[in-house]
């Protein structure tokens, strides 16, 4: 089963992109611990290493008064597992309309736990930073992240690359991540 991601309709594109902004701010909602077995802290080594998902507009907006371009949508996520079931992981989502750009960048490290088809990320420690609307009303806090859990599957995309595909427990978001290069 491969899904693709993203479409090149631009209302398909716009949901995909308004769907991983809801997917990014889940580091604020509090999902279920996982089981602390010292089982679950072995990483499979498929899932080891660094993994990359990220996209940004074509679309750009232009200051009718200025003519000063600004800033592009986008998104992306990333972060590494390491054999022992400890991460890293960044986060950066930017949303431009007209004059208006707001963004929210989250970092984060802590303990990965696998159970089955299950993985968990359990931040011990998280910063996240943000700015809403140009408007100078800039925000930062430490230690706000909470534990996510998603389903998770390894498939092979239609350029035969692999990717790593997260899904939310609702079922109702996914996101496709690639091996770092």
């Amino acid at each position: 089963m491969n899904k693709q991601l993203y479409s090149t309709h631009p209302v398909t594109r716009q949901l995909t992109l308004c769907s991983l902004a809801l997917a990014l701010t889940a580091s604020f909602v509090i999902y279920p611990k996982a089981s602390k077995a010292d089982n679950s802290l072995e990483v499979p080594s498929e899932l080891q290493g660094e993994w990359r998902y990220g996209r940004i507009s074509s679309i750009q907006y232009q200051d009718s008064y200025t003519g000063a371009p600004a800033p592009t949508n986008g998104s992306s996520d990333q972060f590494k597992l390491t054999p022992n079931g400890e991460y890293q992981r960044t986060r950066l989502l930017q949303i431009t309309t007209y004059s208006c750009a707001s963004n929210v960048f989250i970092s984060e490290k802590g303990k990965v736990t696998v159970e089955g088809q299950q993985l968990t990320f359990q931040p011990a420690e998280s910063t996240s930073k943000g700015q809403i609307c140009n408007s100078g009303r800039t925000y930062e806090q430490q230690n706000t992240a909470k534990p996510e859990t998603y389903a998770w599957s390894i498939e092979t995309n239609d350029s035969g690359q692999e990717v790593l595909v997260l899904e939310t427990p609702d079922g109702e978001g996914q996101a496709h991540y690639g091996r770092s290069q």
